[in-house]
């Protein structure tokens, strides 16, 4: 199938997945009804080979389209067998004649089979004919029952199916092509290239969590992604701002292109656009915390991927915050940077959980999803319920109002954090404020360290070493007053 195809195609599923509130059950019908679609597409293709004529006329596009549709109530009934509601909305919504008449053909085929051979036998009259019309009802029956038999175990199957996603397998992620304006991938990812631009080289240290560098070398791989929202003006998904919205969607990429603001930006028909190469740092993350296996990382425009979907969490977009391309399009752009990059699932994790304000020691200084990322979706585990390195690490804090914008209670992992930097305050013999006061301190020196190393380290066009003229050694003696927060 063309790209124009599958994107029409993939226009009409996403309609009618609509249907479902969760959103991993329209992820699984869209994979779904797709596979299946395309599956046909060259099952029909490889039976007409001989015959290109049939495939070069303009009544074989309709057929094919007809014949999505047929998959799309299939798939409906099968994910939907507690509530006819759903097949009752889709005949009264806008489908082609020509698809309802293929459809009704399809669901009666066996009984038109059947009629059919009711007719043949009777011409040929008397016994003969009583006893292949009753061979053929009993071999009628007993095909229905097979049928049946198999429509209720793929419907127990896919009602199990729905309640998780596949698991993430970075062997079946590559790339397939690459061209000057768009790279494809195995997984089905198209990534475009149009306002593709560059920035600085990466350069970073990992650190302790008591302070110090893990290494003296300055790290130049990315080890995550933080996924943002742009925060841009939103209009109502629908078809008559479709000018509109893709005007938009422009003006916000020539925007991000200029500020070299992210990696990548999904807008919301699901389309992918690298903005910044991955080998080098995007202005996306500021002042940021972040943590795993392998130490603490700080100011994550030098470590991080930065991904932003183009939508926002100052309105009540409902069901809309991400559409359901962006959702598929989030999930397939996070397997192919997780495979090229070797990415943990620990490493990938939302902007609002990462970044601070050093100078009130507030954590979600940008609080862009600071709720309701959906990790499942992306084949990730939930972040909200990990303990925030900001406030486990630094001993940065919160407010009622950053509460108000996690839905009006802070998320699990910030208090799993609190109580940690509350435990390692009482095993230092301090309170919890003098250790907030020095380790911020030595936050804002290591940004500053990491900052200079890579400048150097440009200038130089060597790796740098960690050594530095601040302390990045966790002591009373290198404790300094800062702003307010307790």
């Amino acid at each position: 199938m063309t790209p124009e195809t599958t994107q029409t195609y993939l226009r009409i599923v996403n309609k009618y997945a609509h249907l479902f509130e969760r959103p991993e059950v329209r992820l699984r019908f869209l994979n779904k009804t797709l596979a299946r679609q395309a599956a046909n597409h060259e099952k029909l293709s490889a039976a007409l080979s001989r015959f290109k004529f049939v495939e070069r006329s303009k009544f074989y596009p309709t057929v094919l389209n007809w014949w999505l549709y047929v998959l799309i109530f299939r798939e409906i009934k099968a994910f939907s067998q507690s509530s006819p509601e759903h097949t009752r909305r889709v005949w009264r919504s806008d489908v082609p004649y020509g698809a309802r008449v293929l459809f009704h053909a399809y669901r009666l085929r066996l009984v038109y089979g059947v009629l059919g051979a009711f007719a043949l036998v009777l011409s040929a009259g008397g016994l003969f004919t009583i006893v292949v019309k009753t061979a053929q009802q009993a071999r009628a029956a007993q095909e229905q029952g097979k049928e049946q038999l198999t429509a209720d175990s793929r419907s127990r199957a896919l009602a199990h199916d729905a309640d998780y996603l596949p698991d993430y397998k970075p062997e079946k992620v590559w790339m397939v092509e690459q061209k000057d304006d768009f790279e494809r991938y195995s997984n089905g990812l198209r990534i475009l290239r149009e306002y593709e631009t560059a920035n600085h080289r990466r350069g970073y240290y990992v650190y302790k969590p008591e302070g110090g560098v893990t290494s003296d070398e300055l790290r130049t791989s990315p080890v995550g992604i933080v996924y943002h929202t742009s925060e841009s003006d939103i209009l109502p998904f629908t078809i008559e701002n479709n000018d509109s919205i893709e005007s938009r969607s422009r003006g916000l990429l020539r925007y991000v292109q200029d500020h070299k603001s992210y990696h990548y930006v999904i807008d919301r028909y699901g389309q992918v656009h690298r903005i910044v190469r991955d080998d080098q740092a995007a202005n996306h993350a500021g002042n940021s915390v972040w943590a795993d296996a392998k130490g603490v990382y700080v100011g994550l425009n030098e470590s991080f991927i930065g991904v932003c979907f183009e939508t926002t969490v100052s309105n009540d977009l409902g069901d809309e915050q991400l559409t359901e391309a962006q959702l598929l399009a989030g999930r397939l752009l996070t397997q192919v940077l997780r495979s090229k990059h070797n990415l943990d699932d620990a490493g990938c994790v939302t902007h609002g959980l990462v970044s601070v304000n050093p100078s009130n020691t507030y954590v979600a200084f940008h609080h862009d999803w600071v709720r309701n990322f959906p990790f499942e979706a992306m084949g990730l585990s939930d972040k909200y319920k990990v303990a925030t390195a900001s406030i486990g690490v630094y001993g940065f804090t919160y407010t009622e109002e950053i509460a108000g914008y996690a839905g009006g209670e802070i998320w699990a992992g910030a208090r799993v954090a609190e109580e940690e930097f509350r435990r390692r305050a009482e095993a230092a013999g301090s309170n919890p404020a003098e250790l907030r006061r020095s380790m911020i301190a030595l936050f804002r020196a290591q940004m500053a360290q990491q900052k200079t190393a890579r400048l150097a380290a440009a200038g130089r066009e060597e790796p740098a070493t960690a050594e530095s003229p601040v302390t990045t050694e966790l002591t009373p003696a290198a404790a300094e007053p800062v702003g307010s927060g307790g």
